[in-house]
């Protein structure tokens, strides 16, 4: 499946058969990613932030609230629910928080255990979703396609009654987070101002119009928050604050990439399907080559385009130079495994593809602030605090 434009908009102009804006050459649309599926594995569920809410209402109920695919229970401090899937459909769920006057948050860790397809109603709400692990198919209204893609924040913004459509495929695992925002109070959620919104959405915000998909490249900076706010650190209302204030943190990070988009002038510029393949074979060699040194000009030719065809080919795409693209995947690397592994940092350091861990130490620095020792540290801690909310009574007193 070919990626989708970083800054490609995902509306369809039905009458002239034409992706986004007008001066945007899309590839050909994509086949139907659930043909050949079985009749249930077609059949989408709807979940509208109506039902979300109307779940909250009914967290009295200890036993849970059965849904077409699951079973939700409601979190011990009564801000939300968790989604558990059944056994046949995924490995996984997600956590759903109320944390602030129509401000929600959505925690998403799951393998699908079959293909299938999810149909979403989010009417009137400002949704953005971050993702640090896996794709998953979009068709959105109209019938336009893209994905929610690793590396990526995804954001649009749809009328009352809209929909639209997920494909999740079997035994990949999908982690990401998703800001609902509700439109109408997006001001007073975010104490964000008119002029501190990219143009793009100041028409939906302001008067409901359609804000169609587009893809985000991440920050590090970004990235990072993701990753925290899915560690759920805390309990309580300190989770609830914690993720309140997290929200908010990766709604900055999105709006600054948003308003400082020096790719418009790209719009125009038209890929061919072959094209698209070519740019995301370079893309899966990098990721799989960090420790391996190649030029630019190594990788084009690997791929089949001349060197500025593929490096214009990644800023479209990938919203960036292939060099900083190469960064910023060897640090997303580098991150999981400082925060997840017993490697040490000259191990990392090696993994994530330098040589001499000052480089690596340096590198690291510049993209999270602190030192790669320091973020474990910070990782260890924030596993501890997470032990201690689970299970206060294995702590001793000393």
């Amino acid at each position: 499946m070919k990626p989708t434009p970083a800054r490609m908009q995902l509306t369809i102009s039905t009458e002239l058969g034409v992706y986004g804006r007008e001066s945007y050459m899309a590839p050909p649309p994509v086949t139907d990613p659930t043909a050949g599926l079985p009749f249930e594995a077609r059949t989408s569920r709807i979940t509208a932030m109506e039902d979300l809410l109307a779940t909250l209402k009914a967290q009295q109920t200890p036993a849970g609230v059965r849904t077409g695919d699951g079973v939700r229970h409601p979190l011990p401090d009564g801000s939300g629910f968790r989604h558990d899937y059944d056994a046949e459909v995924a490995r996984g769920g997600w956590d759903f928080y109320l944390v602030g006057e129509g401000l929600s948050v959505a925690l998403v860790e799951f393998v699908a255990c079959r293909k299938i397809a999810r149909l979403h109603s989010l009417g009137d709400h400002l949704v953005i979703s971050a993702v640090i692990e896996g794709n998953s198919h979009i068709t959105a209204p109209g019938g336009g396609s893209g994905e929610l893609s690793n590396g990526y924040c995804t954001i649009y913004g749809m009328q009352t009654g809209e929909e639209f459509e997920t494909v999740y495929e079997s035994g990949r695992p999908l982690k990401w987070v998703s800001i609902f925002i509700d439109r109408h109070a997006f001001f007073s959620a975010t104490r964000l101002q008119t002029l501190d919104l990219p143009p793009a959405l100041r028409s939906f915000i302001q008067d409901g119009m359609r804000l169609a998909h587009r893809n985000i490249p991440l920050s590090n900076a970004a990235s990072l928050t993701v990753q925290q706010m899915l560690e759920r650190p805390f309990k309580g209302g300190l989770q609830r604050a914690y993720l309140h204030g997290k929200a908010l943190e990766l709604i900055c990070h999105v709006m600054f990439t948003m308003a400082h988009d020096s790719l418009e002038e790209l719009s125009d510029v038209a890929f061919s399907t072959a094209d698209y393949a070519k740019l995301e074979k370079a893309m899966a060699y990098i990721k799989r080559s960090l420790d391996e040194p190649f030029s630019i000009a190594e990788l084009a030719t690997a791929v089949g385009m001349t060197r500025q065809r593929l490096q214009l080919g990644f800023r479209v795409v990938y919203g960036d130079t292939v060099g900083r693209i190469r960064d910023k995947v060897r640090m997303e690397r580098a991150l999981n495994l400082v925060r997840s592994s017993n490697l040490s940092m000259i191990d990392i350091g090696l993994e994530a593809g330098y040589e001499h861990p000052a480089s690596f130490t340096r590198a690291f620095k510049a993209a999270f602030g602190v030192s790669p020792a320091r973020m474990r540290r910070l990782s260890e801690q924030s596993t501890l605090t997470t032990k201690v909310a689970d299970h206060p009574e294995s702590v001793s007193d000393e």
